[in-house]
């Protein structure tokens, strides 16, 4: 009897419990703040990155799924995320985004930031990211960033970014094929185009990786159609979306600007380069006229490397210099080799090229100089050819995974390091780059 007794009062305990929790939670669910009820994945389906960072600014991004009215809220501790930027309502023209700047930022420092969305009496804030803005261009800082390109949606789930940041580098440079929205959506239309960027981040690894460091992107062809020149008559819809999806610095005097530079402190500059949307068509004979850059980008681009006193000039090209066809600057290289012996003939040392598009990964030391690093896919099919193997100027290439690469800056004296890891996050070569 006793047993049974206490068999049964504990029943009824652990019933009296259960009830009290359940109604606990109704009534909580209905007195909390909505931060609970709205919560991230329905007002901020996609979630949130930073890119374009300088020594003082940076460009956050976020998406809500409905017209809400965002602030950022950030600070230089997770604990104390003190300072909020003016309201902005997102809206259907901008496919619901926000590209909040953030300014008056110290160089070098890490920083956290998160958003916030109101929208009809509810609030929700997304997962905390966090990044470091850029040393001052008078410090010699160590720097250290990854690269790489081709991001498929076909070949979720991006394990790569896992591999990417165990690395914990400080920026990433995604240096074009963001998506295929051409292959993998057939898209034709601005809303077709915006929907590759959303699948594509409907992965776990990609937002998570993107919320750890800053973000600096260009595009290739796959963001309009394969191959495409300046004559593709969807240039203006592809454009759209692909700014609307990336934390892009808007320039005023030209909207439609893609191309841009990066100082990071006194060892590195970065030269970001356009090659798609100011193009010759590939099958224009290669002459002076013909051009991969059009004439007000090449000029930015000497003007640049001319004037900076950077350790190390970074271009960061989304075609590769040599071997790889008529869709990359092997057809057109008039200008290639005016480019080329401008860097020579003005005595620009320590210059070294980034690229992407082929789907395999390598490293070529040209004689002129400058150091090539290839890498990727980061998620696509694999090249099986390797056009570079067995060239002259190769040290190394590599065709058996996906792959993203590592720069490493550092100074007294200055040196560059690349290293290219795999998708298992193996490291598989490491060369340098020295005065």
């Amino acid at each position: 009897m006793t047993l049974r007794y206490q068999v049964t009062a504990l029943s009824r305990y652990r019933v009296a419990v259960r009830c009290i929790g359940a109604a606990l939670i109704v009534a909580l669910a209905w007195t909390w703040p909505a931060v609970v009820r709205g919560q991230i994945p329905r007002l901020f389906p996609d979630g949130i990155m930073v890119g374009d960072v300088t020594e003082s600014q940076a460009v956050v991004w976020t998406r809500t799924n409905g017209p809400s009215t965002v602030r950022i809220e950030y600070g230089r501790t997770a604990a104390a995320l003190s300072q909020s930027t003016p309201p902005v309502q997102t809206a259907p023209a901008s496919d619901y985004v926000a590209k909040i700047d953030l300014s008056g930022l110290r160089p070098a420092t890490r920083y956290h930031y998160r958003a916030s969305a109101e929208r009809e009496g509810q609030r929700a804030v997304t997962l905390e990211g966090t990044f470091m803005t850029a040393p001052s261009s008078t410090e010699a800082a160590n720097v250290a960033f990854a690269w790489g390109a081709d991001l498929s949606e076909r070949f979720k789930p991006f394990r790569i970014f896992t591999a990417m940041r165990s690395r914990r580098p400080d920026y990433f440079l995604l240096l074009g094929d963001t998506v295929y929205a051409d292959i993998d959506g057939n898209a034709r239309t601005l809303e077709e185009y915006r929907a590759a960027y959303r699948r594509n981040r409907d992965d776990e690894a990609l937002p998570r990786f993107v919320r750890s460091a800053a973000i600096y992107a260009t595009w290739d062809d796959h963001e309009v159609s394969n191959n495409f020149d300046s004559t593709h008559a969807r240039i203006p819809i592809g454009r759209q979306a692909f700014l609307e999806n990336w934390p892009i610095r808007s320039d005023p005097a030209d909207p439609r600007r893609l191309y841009r530079s990066f100082r990071f402190g006194r060892l590195a500059e970065v030269f970001i380069l356009d090659t798609r949307q100011y193009r010759s068509p590939a099958f224009e004979r290669d002459t002076s006229r013909k051009t991969m850059l059009g004439e007000a980008q090449k000029e930015w681009l000497k003007r640049g490397l001319q004037r900076s006193d950077a350790a190390f000039k970074i271009i960061c090209s989304s075609v590769p210099l040599k071997y790889h066809g008529a869709d990359s600057w092997e057809g057109y290289t008039t200008e290639r080799n005016e480019l080329t012996r401008f860097i020579t003939q003005n005595d620009i040392r320590r210059v070294v090229f980034l690229t992407g598009d082929v789907h395999y990964a390598a490293v070529l030391r040209y004689r002129e100089g400058f150091v090539e690093a290839i890498a990727g896919p980061l998620a696509m099919f694999i090249n099986n050819r390797r056009p570079a193997a067995g060239e002259p100027e190769t040290e190394f290439s590599f065709n058996a995974s996906f792959t993203f690469g590592l720069v490493k800056v550092t100074g007294n004296p200055p040196q560059l390091t690349i290293e290219i890891y795999d998708v298992e996050n193996r490291l598989l070569h490491r060369t340098t780059v020295q005065p």
